[in-house]
């Protein structure tokens, strides 16, 4: 992956921008300067579920549907960010949330070892190619049978399943690390105003 750029699924390069009236936030985490927390990932989904909740484009008066997207973006970061922490071999992760035209973006930013790039892209491909809801009952079902197996890919099956979550892969030259891929997981949520 010298200097190639791969992407898979539905990933746009251009989006959120907030040149339209849109609004992107940023978070950027240094695992390698502390030992990152699960409650740290939560605490950074939390955040980012309230902000975007009092943003004019995603702001509800009905506290059942503000309660509802809440919810959404906060597993939706969390699972996210949880993933780019737990497998970053880089010095930072990237967390970003926009929103513009309706539209919600979810990103996390981080670099993987460039040798484990190629399965990755296969599973990612393989998450998208099947019914998520049919992928998800049977990945549950595995789950219980075996549960040595891992839960590998049920977040991203439970956010295109349950949430109609739309998901994207990038996966980009490090050009001062030829050992590392910069990977960039996109979600991209309709926001739903009553």
């Amino acid at each position: 992956m010298n200097e190639r750029t791969d992407r898979i699924g539905d990933f746009r390069d251009d989006w959120p921008s907030t040149e339209g009236g849109g609004v992107r936030v940023s978070v950027v985490f240094y695992p390698a300067d502390f030992a990152v927390r699960w409650s740290q990932c939560s605490a950074t989904a939390d955040f980012f579920a309230e902000y975007f909740a009092a943003v004019e484009a995603c702001r509800s008066d009905d506290p059942a549907a503000r309660d509802e997207f809440i919810g959404t973006l906060s597993y939706v970061v969390n699972e996210l960010v949880e993933n780019a922490v737990k497998f970053s071999v880089g010095e930072t992760v990237e967390v970003t949330v926009g929103v513009e035209d309706g539209e919600l973006a979810v990103m996390a930013a981080n670099q993987i070892l460039a040798s484990t790039a190629p399965p990755l892209m296969e599973k990612f491909r393989e998450l998208l190619a099947g019914d998520p809801h049919e992928l998800l009952f049977a990945r549950v079902e595995a789950n219980a049978e075996d549960p040595e197996a891992g839960a590998s890919g049920l977040g991203f099956l439970t956010m295109m399943a349950d949430y109609a979550a739309r998901l994207g892969w990038c996966f980009a030259a490090v050009h001062d690390n030829p050992h590392n891929v910069l990977l960039t997981t996109m979600a991209r949520l309709e926001v739903r105003k009553p």
